[in-house]
């Protein structure tokens, strides 16, 4: 898992934990635009498709199940994890 948390002063500061299983992959691109990657039964074994959604209380949802797994996961080595 890896977040990106923009300090006060600008920068950015990567941070990473380690999760024994996550849901599903997620990214939130903003406070509305969730694109979700996901298997394709149509095109056959290892093909995904990505649907972008926009909806800012799916957007909020699934930003409240990302914290939740990464309140839970350990902090990967080195990763510069802060919380």
């Amino acid at each position: 898992m890896h977040r990106r948390p923009v300090q006060p002063d600008g920068v950015e500061q990567e941070e990473a934990r380690c999760a024994r299983e996550l849901p599903l992959k997620l990214v939130i691109a903003d406070a509305s635009l969730v694109p979700c990657d996901m298997p394709d039964p149509v095109a056959g074994a290892g093909s995904t498709t990505t649907l972008f959604i926009e909806h800012p209380a799916l957007a909020g949802c699934l930003r409240l199940a990302f914290q939740t797994v990464w309140a839970g996961a350990a902090p990967a080595p080195g990763s510069g994890s802060v919380s």
